[in-house]
C-alpha cells in the first residue's frame, strides 16, 4: 500500500431530508499533510430538484494546539475538554438551524476512510472528490438508493 492510500482516519457522511430538499454534510478528521496540521473540516451543499448540482460550501473546526514541530500537542483533560466544547459548539450551531427547518437524518449516518492524499486535498482547500467517489459507493450498497433528490 502506498503512502498516499494509507487509511489515517474515518470521515462522517450524513444526509438530512424535508420535502424534496437534502441536505449533505461531510465532516473529515483531524491530520497532518506535508507535516502541517490539518484541522477537521465540514463540507456541506443542500440540493434540490431545481438546484440539484450545488457547490460544496466549506469551514474548518477550531484548531487543536500545535507544538513547535506542527503536529498535535498533547494537553491536559480540561483543555482538551475546552477543545472539544469549542469545536462541537460550531456544528450544534448548524445542527439547531437544520432542526427548525424541519431536517431529519436520512438512513443512517456513514463513517468513510480518508487516506493521506485526501488530507493533502483538504490542506489545499480542494474538494475531496475521493472522498465522495467513497460515499457514492457505499450509499448504493446500503439501499440509499441512486439520487439524492426526489427527480
Amino acid at each position: 500500500m502506498a503512502e498516499k492510500d494509507k487509511v489515517v482516519g474515518k470521515a462522517l457522511y450524513l444526509e438530512l431530508r424535508t420535502g424534496l430538499q437534502t441536505y449533505q454534510m461531510l465532516l473529515t478528521p483531524d491530520g497532518t499533510s506535508n507535516g502541517r496540521a490539518v484541522p477537521a473540516t465540514v463540507y456541506r451543499r443542500q440540493i434540490s430538484p431545481a438546484k440539484p448540482r450545488r457547490a460544496w460550501k466549506t469551514y474548518s473546526l477550531p484548531t487543536l494546539p500545535i507544538n513547535a514541530f506542527g503536529t498535535y500537542e498533547v494537553v491536559d483533560k480540561d483543555n482538551a475538554l475546552q477543545s472539544a466544547d469549542s469545536r462541537v459548539g460550531y456544528l450544534a450551531t448548524t445542527f439547531s438551524q437544520l432542526k427548525s427547518y424541519g431536517y431529519l437524518l436520512y438512513k443512517q449516518p456513514l463513517l468513510i476512510e480518508v487516506s493521506q492524499e485526501d488530507l493533502d486535498s483538504i490542506r489545499l482547500s480542494k474538494t475531496p472528490y475521493k472522498i465522495l467517489g467513497r460515499i457514492t459507493r457505499v450509499r448504493r450498497t446500503l439501499g440509499f438508493g441512486e439520487y439524492l433528490v426526489t427527480p
